[in-house]
């Protein structure tokens, strides 16, 4: 069966949009280059924020930007008292130092929980924003009655912004978690194991049926778009029909993900008023 995660998505959309009339909120946004999947995220990013009565502003920089400058950007915005969280969209040009970009953003204004410091909270297990994406995934798997507890947990894909972080927050959760990527031997092996399966390689079609184990919980978290520009997963159909929940793309993770990039917000407005 398919899940969605447009419920989930409108709870936490009023939750938000009760606390931005009481609390003004500004997201920034850095921006460089033209890629399709990085603008179609921040698209939903603004119309999240018209939504919600929250200030989007996007700072659209030329893929040829230097790193200085995008520096100075940052510096101006961790001084801006308005501003109240900063994400920079990812990929970068290989030019770009991303993972020092990220680190230069003030941890109190880190809307993606991924500097360093926040990072550090996540694993210490303590009080904080945390990355978006992986945060969407647990919720929609409590929110559909997934109990990860004690579950064989395999997350394909180990990124900053969601491979690892997910794996501790899996783990929080008492969930046996194995990480795997580009360098796993018999990926298949591993993912037939899995009770739970979150495919987060950006990889289209990467995880087919003969992958995946009857009755399997997938969580598709890939974005991927095919030669039509149609939007896919990592997960193939087919792999999906054999699970007993699968979540749907475009429609599930993704719109979710959004929605909780603004709880940080609201997480790191309401901090910054104690």
């Amino acid at each position: 069966m398919l899940i969605y995660g447009k419920e989930i998505r409108e709870a936490l959309k009023e939750r938000i949009r009760q606390t931005a009339r009481q609390i003004s909120m500004k997201m920034a946004v850095i921006q460089v280059g033209d890629d399709q999947p990085s603008q179609v995220y921040v698209n939903s990013i603004r119309r999240f924020g018209e939504e919600v009565g929250v200030t989007v502003e996007v700072h659209k920089l030329p893929e040829s930007v230097q790193q200085s400058q995008v520096e100075e950007l940052i510096h101006k915005l961790n001084n801006d008292p308005d501003t109240t969280g900063i994400m920079i969209q990812t990929p970068l040009p290989d030019h770009l130092n991303t993972s020092y970009l990220i680190n230069l953003i003030q941890p109190s204004k880190d809307v993606e929980g991924i500097h360093n410091y926040n990072l550090g909270k996540l694993i210490s297990r303590e009080e904080g924003v945390k990355p978006s994406t992986p945060k969407a995934i647990v919720r929609m798997l409590k929110e559909h009655g997934v109990s990860i507890n004690g579950k064989r947990v395999v997350i394909v894909g180990r990124s900053t912004i969601l491979g690892s972080p997910l794996a501790v927050m899996m783990t929080t959760e008492n969930g046996t978690v194995t990480v795997c990527h580009t360098r796993t031997v018999d990926l298949a092996e591993e993912t037939r194991r899995a009770d739970i399966l979150i495919a987060a390689a950006g990889r289209m079609n990467l995880i087919t049926a003969d992958m995946v184990k009857e009755g399997a919980v997938i969580i598709d978290a890939g974005i991927n778009f095919d030669e039509n520009g149609k939007m896919v997963g990592d997960v193939a159909e087919d792999a999906k029909g054999k699970a007993s929940l699968a979540s749907a793309v475009p429609g599930g993770v993704g719109v979710i993900t959004v929605a909780e990039l603004f709880d940080n917000l609201c997480i790191l407005a309401q901090s910054d008023r104690m």
